[in-house]
């Protein structure tokens, strides 16, 4: 049995009778429309983590418990898409088994720290500053592309009007 995550717990995939708890949840990961049909064509491949922006917790797949923190990845930094222009995010399945909870960053690693016992956790969770963490959305990262599976593609757009960060940024 993995310890609960109660920040996440809005987004855990109950276990059936059959199923182990692996700790799944239901999280969002945001990325160009070229990089999510790779995904869909082979999978999540944490080694390609921070490739295209920063790696704040390491070499990883990073996903979100939020829309609006994988919001920030739907567009390439340099050709910026119009403020209404359609974007899409992937819904995947993670399973973070037993996750470490960190509070700081940590940008040189390549896998989970080990626990007390010399056990490595299967995944990272990211707390927010409001909680002691140092980041302002709840962000995982995990190592093994075994650890999750894409589910769903969600097309949407920000409104005419939307006053949301992202948009109050741009011109």
């Amino acid at each position: 049995m993995c310890s609960p995550i109660s920040a996440l717990s809005h987004l855990k995939v109950p276990a059936s009778r059959y199923d182990f708890d692996l700790n799944e949840h239901f999280l969002f990961h945001g990325a160009v429309p070229s990089t999510l049909a790779e995904i869909c064509r082979g999978g999540f491949n944490p080694q390609m983590g921070g490739e295209t922006s920063g790696k704040l917790f390491g070499t990883a797949s990073y996903f979100a418990a939020n829309s609006s923190k994988s919001d920030d990845y739907t567009e390439d930094r340099v050709n910026q898409l119009e403020k209404n222009a359609k974007r899409t995010l992937m819904v995947a399945r993670v399973a973070l088994g037993e996750s470490f909870r960190a509070s700081e960053p940590m940008p040189q690693i390549n896998r989970p720290p080990d626990d007390d016992e010399g056990v490595v956790f299967d995944s990272i969770w990211a707390d927010t500053s409001r909680q002691g963490g140092c980041v302002d959305h709840i962000e995982v990262m995990v190592f093994s592309e075994a650890q999750v599976l894409p589910v769903a593609l969600v097309d949407y757009r920000h409104a005419v009007g939307c006053t949301c960060a992202f948009c109050r940024r741009r011109p």
